[in-house]
């Protein structure tokens, strides 16, 4: 079957199906808070996508990704407050300040192995929230609120209503999906997959393997930071206490790990099923205060026992038997 640079032509049309299917279905669903969980669906894919370069391709689970998420926040809310920044701007400026952080952490970091490099990316991301907490001329423990209605809506990405913030999100996201489709079978992630493997055969096969990890690690950063500056200008409000948490950096874990670690189509599959879990469980259960955490714990307790790999790796399965049935069929 010939392929294009995105995969075959069948992979192509599923793509293009899916989009379409994401264009049309907030037509269909027209309430408000549907159509809010569709735009956090689309915020939780950009992340998951994000992190997936570093913890799926690379190997390397960082629990720390919150830090990023809150930079890119941040640089949208204080460059509104101070400066009047149109977000379009101030959104690239948080993913480079990402990118230089991630690059200064990243040196002693990914020299930390396994469980010491998880820890360690969660006490830093800590330090970073009580930093942000404590200081009062980023909002402190107030937080920052940053709405502007004598601004353009459009100059402020400042919309009327959800479904616009949507259809902005999801080009954005469709962005982030095809570069990673392009990465995909680039050799970027061909190494990356070979350091997650083995790094010490992948070192030994001439393969710079801190490099490597650096590049992922700053992409990752970058991706999550832009994540974070448009769950802002859809929230228009935060605070350190939303941002940098141990909640946020195991939510995006988890998207990619229910979805797939290592795949492009994981962190969406993922994206969808906890952001619905987590949207609605707060909907209907809200008076039961921390529900959705018992939630997270139950599945991740599922996915250990019986998904390591997915819920990609059912479909894997399904198609690999049906494959093998006509094989012995013909």
């Amino acid at each position: 079957m010939r392929k294009t640079i995105f995969g075959t032509k069948n992979q192509v049309l599923l793509i293009g199906l899916a989009i379409l299917a994401a264009i049309a279905l907030p037509l269909v669903l027209s309430g408000n808070f549907p159509r809010h969980v569709m735009t956090m669906m689309v915020i939780w894919t950009i992340l998951g996508l994000g992190w997936n370069f570093i913890g799926g391709y690379a190997g390397q689970i960082s629990n720390g990704h919150s830090l990023f998420f809150g930079l890119g926040a941040y640089s949208c809310a204080l460059s509104m407050q101070w400066f009047q920044l149109t977000p379009w701007i101030s959104m690239w400026i948080g993913v480079l300040i990402s990118v230089i952080i991630a690059f200064l952490i990243g040196k002693p970091l990914l020299r930390l192995r396994d469980h010491i490099f998880a820890i360690a990316t969660m006490a830093v991301s800590e330090c970073a929230r009580i930093i942000f907490l404590n200081t009062k001329a980023l909002g402190g423990a107030t937080g920052v609120y940053f709405f502007n209605k004598n601004l353009n809506r459009v100059f402020a990405m400042q919309f009327q209503n959800n479904l616009q913030y949507y259809y902005v999100y999801l080009c954005f996201a469709l962005i982030v999906l095809l570069l990673t489709k392009y990465l995909d079978k680039s050799k970027f992630c061909y190494y990356l997959r070979a350091i997650k493997g083995n790094e010490m055969a992948a070192q030994s096969m001439g393969i710079d393997t801190p490099k490597y990890k650096m590049l992922a690690y700053m992409l990752s950063a970058g991706i999550v930071s832009l994540g974070g500056s448009l769950y802002a200008q859809f929230i228009l409000y935060i605070d350190p206490s939303m941002l940098m948490t141990l909640k946020v950096s195991m939510m995006i874990v988890l998207v990619v790990v229910m979805g797939g670690l290592g795949t492009v189509i994981g962190p969406i599959v993922g994206a969808i099923i906890l952001t619905f879990i987590s949207e609605y469980s707060r909907a209907k259960l809200g008076k039961y205060g921390g529900f959705d955490m018992v939630l997270y714990g139950i599945l991740v307790i599922f996915i250990v026992l019986f998904l390591p790999n997915g819920v990609l790796s059912l479909i894997k399965k399904k198609t690999g038997k049906s494959r093998a049935g006509e094989r012995t069929a013909a």
